[in-house]
């Protein structure tokens, strides 16, 4: 067993990488190895989960001691606003990503799908799209805002006419505003509370209380393209917000968010000399059709993905597409101690697809694995047994303390707010 320095921790080469560990214990050793590699070689971290797990960030604290970089760590966590930074994932992204994205809290709403049609995602796209146009900052509660209010809509119609005439922005603007006027050519209340009551009520939620104090920013702390290109550790807990599909919506705009800044600098910055780590520390929080853009091996450059889940089949239980996606992008496939020969012969297939003769003695050779051995497959041929026992860091912190960051407080008036009259943080 080879007992050196792990071979799946090199941070200058390899791909997207997929972790099983039905025990977890070695799948987490494997990832804090990797962390500390990725943070002392100046590289940039993304952990999204959940929520904030104080071993993981036990970690990330930890390594940025070691390697002089505390203040390279963002920690987002809506359920401790006083020590959180702040985060605005709508702020950035495209018009036309953020509105699918937001759109889906009225698509979960109604199973008839009516709501979540064309015509009503681009009324969205296009406030959203003048709001850019304009340079005007904006928020959920501003969103929320927006698509109850006409006034709100029409101020805004009539800025950015007298500030870009002509653009193809207020063209899109005023095209997708006619399903919403009256007789008269009025903007009508009651069409838009038709199409947009649930999205306004789930906008409001993410904008006012503990959530509203992260997500409610004009000038936010975290800008994901921003800190992915100066290398920023970045610790983001996207929370479930309500039941069932609903639950993971914010989690997609926040990929949603992730996939855009990594397409931004794939396309106008050179690929950085070690590149980004994102992990995503359960499979449930990967399951959104963006993470398909993560991995494709074009963003490779910018950002490697690792993803962990306990089996192939409890991913699946997340979704069949994701599991298909992980395992035909993935470059390496990482496989802990089986729980049943079942399992072993499963991974077999991975680690032996030409069918060569010694099927037998790999399947003992993985169920005789301790609980932090692996076998790691690469590029679909190249198999590396290995250890995931990292080496003691030098310095350990046995309390989380995080400082508490200073907040940007808004100007009144300042954006979107003078046509919706909300208030940022």
């Amino acid at each position: 067993m080879n007992n050196a320095e792990n071979p799946m921790a090199d941070v200058a080469t390899g791909g997207h990488v997929l972790v099983l560990d039905e025990r977890i214990t070695g799948q987490e050793q494997l990832i804090a190895g990797m962390l500390g590699k990725q943070i002392s070689a100046g590289g940039a971290v993304i952990v999204l989960g959940a929520s904030i797990e104080e071993p993981m960030l036990a970690t990330l604290l930890n390594a940025c001691h070691l390697a002089g970089r505390e203040a390279d760590l963002l920690v987002v966590n809506p359920a401790k606003p006083a020590t959180s930074h702040t985060y605005n994932p709508v702020l950035h992204s495209s018009p036309a990503s953020i509105a699918s994205q937001v759109m889906n809290f009225i698509a979960n709403q109604d199973d008839s799908g009516e709501t979540s049609d064309g015509g009503t995602a681009r009324l969205l796209e296009a406030i959203i799209a003048c709001l850019q146009l304009g340079n005007i900052p904006y928020s959920f509660l501003d969103l929320g805002m927006f698509v109850m209010k006409p006034d709100a809509i029409a101020a805004l119609g009539e800025f950015i006419g007298q500030a870009h005439p002509g653009s193809e922005a207020l063209r899109a603007f005023d095209a997708a505003l006619q399903p919403f006027r009256d007789a008269e050519g009025n903007i009508s209340p009651s069409l838009l509370k038709a199409k947009y009551s649930g999205l306004a009520g789930s906008m409001c939620m993410l904008g006012t209380g503990r959530l509203g104090e992260i997500f409610n920013s004009y000038k936010p702390d975290l800008v994901l393209h921003d800190a992915i290109a100066s290398s920023k550790v970045i610790y983001l807990a996207a929370p479930y917000i309500g039941r069932g599909a609903a639950a993971s919506n914010l989690r997609r705009i926040v990929i949603a968010n992730l996939a855009d800044a990594v397409g931004r600098l794939a396309e106008s910055d050179p690929a950085p000399k070690v590149p980004a780590l994102a992990l995503f520390t359960d499979a449930g929080g990967c399951n959104d059709p963006c993470v398909e853009r993560l991995l494709a091996a074009e963003s490779e450059g910018v950002l490697r993905v690792w993803i962990s889940s306990p089996s192939l089949d409890d991913l699946g239980r997340e979704s069949i597409d994701l599991r298909e996606v992980c395992l035909s992008r993935a470059r390496s496939l990482v496989f802990f101690r089986p729980n049943t020969e079942a399992t072993a012969q499963l991974y077999l297939k991975f680690l032996n697809q030409d069918g060569a003769p010694g099927t037998g003695a790999l399947v003992e050779r993985m169920l005789a694995l301790s609980s932090t051995q692996y076998v790691a497959v690469t590029d679909g041929s190249q198999v590396q047994w290995g250890d995931a026992r990292a080496p003691q860091l030098e310095t350990q912190r046995s309390a989380v303390v995080l400082p508490r960051p200073e907040r940007f407080f808004h100007e009144p008036l300042t954006g979107a707010d003078q046509f919706t009259q909300t208030v940022p943080v």
